[in-house]
């Protein structure tokens, strides 16, 4: 029993990173953060990795992250395709998981390939500032930001499947990117959810605990609520 729903949900997770493949979100999101980086690289090795952290976190992690979690499920609507997946012997909490795991390897891959862009075009154009030290400190950086705006991400599915469109969420999302960047360096940052991965930037050290609570309350939501409206309500 747990081999096969094992084998459904790899199945599952494969067919839906190969649609987001196809779908070239991945290179249109990776192709942006390099357009935006190369046009503001700034004159040294830590302006340069300032900015392009604050593309991860904001741009990628914030907009892009949000607009390829909420594809993957309302695309279901807008293609007329859920109806399709009520057939398949698959019950819906595994298509969920899979769905949701998808999003989760999405948002490494552009993650890695954007970290290997920013050392990449760093160690060509400021080749002296590359050392062991600015790179763990960059790679640390990267990694903490991540967690945390893949736990924001997993709030979009929620109204996507809510509107059965991925516009309100994708509009949501950018609403976020404003919001993020205000309120980032302000106080007020470690208690809004969408600006707390910047606010950590602006403010190096260990994040206060309700920052945390916040953002996993936020991602509970999105897991709960979209695995709820996924699985229990009627919405073909």
């Amino acid at each position: 029993m747990l081999r096969t729903k094992l084998l459904a949900l790899s199945t599952v997770t494969r067919i839906e990173l190969k649609k987001i493949f196809a779908s070239h979100l991945i290179a249109m999101t990776v192709a942006a953060f390099t357009a935006l980086l190369l046009i503001k690289r700034g004159e040294n090795w830590t302006t340069f990795s300032n900015n392009a952290l604050m593309f991860l976190v904001a741009v990628i992690g914030l907009v892009g992250f949000g607009v390829i979690s909420s594809w993957v499920f309302a695309r279901e609507y807008t293609d007329g395709t859920f109806k399709d997946l009520l057939a398949l012997p698959i019950n819906r909490a595994t298509l969920f998981a899979g769905k949701l795991i998808a999003i989760e390897l999405t948002a490494a891959i552009v993650t890695l390939l954007a970290s290997v862009i920013t050392l990449g075009l760093g160690w060509l154009l400021f080749p002296s500032a590359i050392t062991t030290a600015s790179v763990g400190a960059l790679v640390n950086k990267i990694g903490r930001t991540l967690v945390l705006n893949l736990l924001l991400a997993d709030f979009w599915p929620l109204i996507a499947v809510k509107t059965k469109s991925t516009i309100m969420p994708a509009a949501l999302a950018f609403i976020t990117l404003i919001v993020g960047i205000i309120f980032a360096s302000r106080p007020l940052g470690q208690v809004i959810p969408w600006a707390i991965p910047g606010y950590l930037l602006a403010h190096p050290g260990n994040l206060p605990i309700i920052s945390h609570l916040i953002v996993w309350v936020i991602a509970d939501i999105g897991i709960l609520g979209t695995l709820y409206c996924w699985c229990r309500q009627d919405q073909a």
